[in-house]
């Protein structure tokens, strides 16, 4: 109620006072004005002075319906992306089902032509199944439905299992992943197992992907004093400051740059996930032609009244 007394007791004096200064000034005897001078004075005065305030408020409300039109049309092409996404998973998975069973020759023999054209159809549609669900997920986080499933899991069994999924991407390119574990406690771990293997396939197929090749990756694992790390490294052409501060941004991709194909979700993903358990996820080019991506979390189970500082941790 004050607050309303003062703002019009503001205003009434702000008027009085824009009222009495334009009554001086039109019949102030030493201006010279005559009296139709005066009355088109003080009439086109009071005319800008109730207009401007009327303009800039339509002003203002004309810039808030332009925000409000520009989130609804990315909401719309949001839903538009992920309603399509969504029919597409279906019939991407039954194709690398099928592909899969010609490749396994239960209808007959393949020869080597046609078992080259066959693997290499269904790895497109294995990239077109990892893009649909990138997107899906991507969608689910930003509409709040990350919802952590929370498990004790051995950790290093499942980099294993992850380098195991993309040995033939690695073959392929010459490149050469060799794991190291030498700096663990446990192996055990508590997280959401299925979130973290897929934080771990983004970074693991962005480093294949980038990578020189006949090089070598190295993926350090790390479990102690209540955190586990992950560290990845590849030899490449390094990567920008400009580059490294938007890399984990939604949709940044630089793949063009360097002659690859990406929409840039996977590590925007990625670092949702990271932050959802309490973590930090960074990337670096080193000197020495490395880039390194790393990420930490907490490693064991998080009591309701305990927080982590974050900034004692190390990568």
């Amino acid at each position: 109620m004050m607050d309303f007394l003062k703002k019009n007791l503001y205003e009434t004096l702000k008027d009085c006072i824009f009222c009495l200064c334009l009554l001086f000034l039109c019949y102030n005897p030493y201006t010279g004005f005559s009296a139709k001078q005066c009355e088109l004075i003080i009439f086109f005065s009071f005319i800008f002075y109730l207009m401007i305030p009327r303009l800039l408020r339509y002003n203002n409300q004309c810039n808030l319906l332009n925000i409000f039109d520009i989130d609804k049309v990315s909401e719309q092409k949001d839903a538009f992306v992920a309603t399509l996404c969504h029919d597409l998973k279906t019939p991407t998975i039954s194709q690398i089902a099928g592909l899969q069973i010609l490749l396994d020759e239960t209808f007959g023999n393949l020869n080597s032509e046609q078992k080259s054209l066959v693997s290499g159809i269904l790895d497109s549609c294995k990239y077109m199944k990892t893009l649909v669900f990138t997107i899906l997920e991507t969608y689910r986080v930003n509409a709040g439905a990350l919802n952590l499933v929370y498990e004790y899991f051995d950790i290093k069994e499942l980099v294993l299992k992850c380098q195991e999924e993309v040995q033939s991407l690695a073959k392929e390119s010459m490149l050469n992943i060799r794991i190291h574990a030498n700096n663990m406690e446990t192996s055990i771990i508590y997280a959401d197992k299925i979130q973290i293997k897929r934080v771990i396939m983004n970074l693991i197929a962005n480093a294949l992907n980038y990578a020189d090749k006949n090089s070598c990756i190295n993926i350090n694992l790390a479990n102690d004093k209540g955190f586990f790390r992950f560290y990845i490294e590849n030899s490449g052409r390094p990567i920008p400051d400009k580059i490294l501060k938007q890399l984990f941004k939604k949709y940044t991709s630089f793949s063009s740059k360097y002659a690859k194909i990406g929409i840039g979700l996977g590590l925007y993903l990625s670092k949702r996930i990271i932050n959802a358990h309490n973590g930090n996820i960074k990337a670096e080019s080193l000197d020495d032609m490395k880039n390194v991506f790393s990420f930490y979390i907490p490693s064991v189970r998080i009591e309701a009244n305990r927080t982590y500082d974050k900034r004692k941790v190390t990568f």
